[in-house]
């Protein structure tokens, strides 16, 4: 709209007909802004029904037609906020009242682009008329002492531009406007602080002040209260540092923080566990507040011995096809695999082969039996030399086009298949209970015989590699109701990647690592390091100790051109806590169930093995809800080169989509698969990726 300037003219009130031409400008003004275009007044003029000289008579510039349609959405926050304050409603009800009310009004007026010509107080003054409700508000959560008047009327005004900014945003509005009143409710009958940008006090309730201050005096209105008066744990029961608490965390970096879990111990002695929460208050002034939400958790510490099973429960009520015990002691371990097949044939009387796979996951090699069986047999791709259970119905599709009339036995141990047991048309079912059992005595005795691990690899290794190999736990394992996959390619060369993690009773720890260089070297670093954790672990470290062990140990090797970046982790099932360290690692990613990725971001700190011999390193928290998967991944997956650069953080995302079911291994394996399609070229680097998948959806 171009601008233009008239002559002032004598002020009067405006007649009853320039007054609807006025109101179906701004109406069309407003129209036009919603949906994105720019204000022309032969448009406008022709929306509204009225010459361009009337539109220039009543706005003669663009600011000026910006300014009334911001007037009338503040007339509409104003009509809005009156009519939920006139209805005597309950709490709760009018408050959802009043949400959706100024949800309708962001859905129809252009609030955001008018916001930069509404004097900055406006809308703080038209939200000023809600402080009896949020009187009631204060009073329902049980905070003392009340806000000061003029903190509630910016966290008034606050309120009013998101439920405006929801309207206008959101393509479900109610939707977005019910979740959005949770967002508000839901912490009421929790532990609630308040505190300015700074951290000191504005207001909390008792439940808080039971959490932050028990036995001791109350904390004032403006002094700082940024960490408890009591001793803090974290989840594995390790002290946490006061500058490691959530709420001084929140408040010095100036973001959100979520699920924080941390254990008070009273002068008592009696110990608590809280989720903690903590919210930031910004509007586009800048930060005004922050909000502390405690969620005592302690039952739920109290019911992790409910995993264990009853006495007596897992004894066997029938006799097994294999005794497990006996096989070891008795069968010399090389020839344990022609045992297996010699039993196998004793229940069905056909001919049988026992398979593995091949450690790169490709290729099916058979260890014993029938030599009418290929020696090879092409396989979709696996963890590595592991089948997950939800890629057997792929496998067992491509077996029946090769091998027609064929039975396929998994030999499942853990919720992962160490091999296959193939028989020429019997029913499965005869061979599942030898299989479950075959699969244990395979892996008891791969401690005492080259010959299971030897056949798993169809072509030499590099010593790098095979050093490699033998750091690497199993590329599957379950961990509570979730479970947990990892893979290493290239698995025949290089050298300098790795991933760990282990279930103790304190939680899952979990590791990847890429050690500096390549081929011995690198795998000799890394198994360095790989010790350094384990050490740390055992002693009963916590995060940051098993961190500041393994740089320790690398320093201590004296040779500063070698480093090893990593991201160190732990689980908490019990709280749904997912802690990390980054150590100059590329950060984990985290899947939703709704296919949005993001980064987990964290405070940004060197490898391991540079920088001064003490260092200090600081653990970043997530909550994680059902459905979310973890993603740890080294850069020779994210610098693969492809067609159009590299695969990137985009290209795991989209492999994260791809994947077939948001189980650990379903989603590990379309990660490896898509590293290993995204180019022609063999890999130039280790591709390591681990997904933690603990938290199955309903």
């Amino acid at each position: 709209m171009n601008r233009r300037s008239i002559e002032d003219q004598p002020r009067r009130a405006p007649r009853a007909d320039a007054r609807r031409s006025r109101a179906a400008i701004v109406a069309a003004a407003a129209d036009e802004l919603k949906r994105g275009r720019q204000l022309s007044a032969q448009q406008l003029a022709a929306a509204a029904q009225v010459s361009r000289s009337t539109v220039y008579r009543h706005f003669p510039s663009e600011d000026d037609l910006l300014r009334g349609v911001g007037e009338a959405t503040l007339e509409a926050i104003r009509a809005a906020i009156r009519r939920s304050l006139q209805e005597e409603r309950p709490l709760f009800a009018a408050l959802r009242g009043l949400v959706n009310r100024l949800v309708e009004v962001g859905g129809d007026h252009p609030f955001d682009a008018v916001a930069k010509v509404i004097a900055g107080d406006a809308v703080d003054d038209v939200a000023h008329e809600l402080l009896p409700l949020a009187e009631r508000l204060g009073r329902a959560a049980d905070l003392a002492p009340a806000p000061p008047p003029e903190w509630v009327r910016t966290a008034a005004g606050h309120l009013v531009e998101a439920c405006l900014a929801l309207g206008s945003r959101e393509h479900d509005s109610s939707a977005a406007a019910e979740s959005f009143l949770h967002a508000i409710t839901d912490p009421l009958d929790r532990g609630l602080v308040l505190l300015d940008p700074e951290g000191c006090l504005i207001s909390l309730n008792s439940y808080a002040r039971q959490a932050l201050t028990p036995g001791a005096e109350a904390v004032e209105a403006g002094k700082p209260l940024t960490v408890p008066t009591v001793d803090v744990l974290y989840e594995e029961g390790s002290a946490c540092p006061a500058d490691a608490y959530p709420l001084r965390l929140a408040v010095q970096a100036e973001e959100d923080l979520t699920g924080a879990v941390r254990g008070h111990r009273s002068p008592s002695g009696a110990l608590r566990w809280f989720s903690i929460d903590v919210r930031l208050l910004r509007r586009t002034g800048g930060l005004y507040g922050v909000v502390g939400i405690y969620s005592d958790v302690t039952e739920q510490r109290r019911a992790e011995l409910s995993h264990l099973r009853p006495p007596g429960e897992l004894a066997r009520a029938s006799p097994v096809p294999l005794d497990v015990a006996r096989a070891l002691d008795e069968v010399p371990a090389p020839l344990l695999p022609e045992q297996i097949v010699a039993e196998a044939m004793r229940l069905v009387g056909v001919p049988v082969a026992l398979y593995v796979v091949d450690i790169d996951g490709s290729h099916l090699l058979r260890l014993a039996g029938a030599e009418h069986f290929p020696a090879r047999l092409r396989a979709p791709l696996a963890l590595g030399p592991e089948l997950a259970e939800d890629g057997i119905p792929e496998l067992r599709a491509r077996l029946e086009g090769e091998l027609p009339g064929v039975a396929m036995v998994p030999m499942w141990l853990r919720g992962r298949a160490l091999g296959l047991l193939l028989a020429l048309r019997v029913p499965e079912e005869r061979l599942l209970e030898l299989a479950r059992q075959a699969a244990a005595a395979i892996e008891l005795a791969g401690g005492y015989t080259d010959v299971i691990d030897g056949a798993r690899r169809r072509k030499e290794m590099n010593p790098a590699a095979e050093m490699q190999q033998s750091l690497l736990p199993p590329r599957i394992s379950r961990l509570g109701a979730g479970g947990i996959g990892g893979s290493v390619l290239p698995s025949y060369d290089v050298g300098g990647d790795w991933f760990d993690y282990v279930e103790n009773r304190d939680g899952a720890w979990i590791a990847i690592a890429d050690a500096a260089g390549k081929g011995p070297v690198a795998g000799g670093l890394g198994s360095v390091a790989l010790a350094a954790l384990r050490a740390a672990r055992r002693n009963e470290s916590n995060l940051e100790e098993a961190a500041q062990t393994i740089h320790e140990t690398i320093c201590a090797m004296e040779m500063p051109e070698f480093f090893v970046t990593a991201v160190l982790a732990r689980w908490e099932a019990v709280y749904s806590v997912f802690s990390w360290i980054n150590c100059g690692h590329p950060p984990p990613l985290l899947a939703r169930p709704d296919g949005t990725v993001e980064e987990l971001s964290s405070q940004p700190a060197l490898p391991l093995g540079l920088a001064d011999r003490e260092r200090r390193f600081r653990r970043s928290q997530r909550r994680l809800e059902a459905g979310d998967r973890v993603v740890l991944y080294s850069d020779g997956i994210s610098m693969r080169p492809t067609r159009e650069g590299r695969f990137g953080r985009e290209g795991i995302a989209q492999a994260i989509k791809s994947a077939p079911r948001a189980s650990a291994t379903a989603t590990a394996r379309a990660i490896q698969e898509a590293v290993v399609n995204a180019s022609s070229e063999a890999l130039r680097d280790d591709a390591a990726v681990v997904v933690l998948a603990p938290c199955p959806a309903d």
